[in-house]
């Protein structure tokens, strides 16, 4: 029974999952990832065949070289790295590792039809993928947190406002100033999702991941798919891509 691993570090925390072919078994996630917590999190596996990284940071080699005393095959997920994807990006290079995942775990989910790709995280990314699997790029903007930590940093008199747990529905019109903040960057996020589905093809699929996936989805005018795990579905599809497993 083989098994893999996918590792998905994003800016504030890192989430491993445990696979059998493309079967999740297991997932953790952890503020701080290293040697000791993945090899915890596979102790009880019996031994994992291949794993895949992939980072929004550029610090790896350390971890890669951890990773391969107890792992035969470690990969970080590159744009030069076959995928079941095609890139239609002018620097591919540049192009985040997590937004090539997320593309080709949207893939998974959906695979006739074009996809909007949103992972609202600490960033915000929206990206389109034509039905025939053609990555056709995308936009990238200051997630929930940012946005409000923005407003009170540069300017002199807006306070420091936390995004609530829940998210205010019913409403899109502040009544003091900390829900005006609020509602500004909900309603910032939830109307460019709106703009990028109006400007796509009509039987688009909008498929969010990220933090707030699930709550901003309680706010969209359209059928939203919300996945917590797009990021390592898409991870362990190209695991399996260049396992020549499917």
């Amino acid at each position: 029974m083989a098994h893999y691993l996918t590792i998905d570090q994003g800016n504030s925390a890192a989430k491993m999952a445990l696979w059998h072919d493309s079967t999740m078994l297991e997932t953790r996630i952890v503020p701080h990832l290293s040697v000791d917590t993945v090899a915890q999190f596979v102790s009880s596996c019996g031994g994992v065949k291949a794993a895949l990284y992939c980072s929004v940071a550029s610090r790896s080699a350390e971890l890669m070289a951890g990773l391969a005393n107890f792992i035969p095959d470690v990969k970080r997920l590159t744009s030069d790295m076959p995928l079941p994807l095609t890139i239609d990006y002018g620097t591919p290079g540049s192009l985040g590792a997590d937004r090539i995942a997320a593309a080709v775990g949207a893939r998974v989910l959906v695979s006739d039809r074009p996809v909007l790709v949103v992972d609202a995280g600490t960033a915000v990314t929206y990206d389109a993928v034509t039905a025939d699997g053609r990555f056709a790029g995308g936009n990238i903007a200051p997630g929930m947190n940012m946005r409000l930590e923005a407003l009170h940093r540069f300017t002199a008199r807006l306070p420091r406002v936390e995004v609530p747990r829940e998210l205010p529905s019913g409403e899109f019109l502040g009544r003091d100033t900390q829900s005006a903040m609020v509602l500004g960057a909900v309603y910032g996020i939830v109307g460019a999702l709106e703009y990028y589905k109006r400007h796509l093809p009509d039987d688009t699929v909008a498929v969010l991941t990220g933090g707030w996936a699930t709550e901003l989805s309680r706010l969209c005018s359209f059928p939203v798919v919300v996945e917590p795990h797009l990021v390592s579905k898409g991870l362990n599809r190209i695991l399996l891509y260049n396992e020549n497993k499917e």
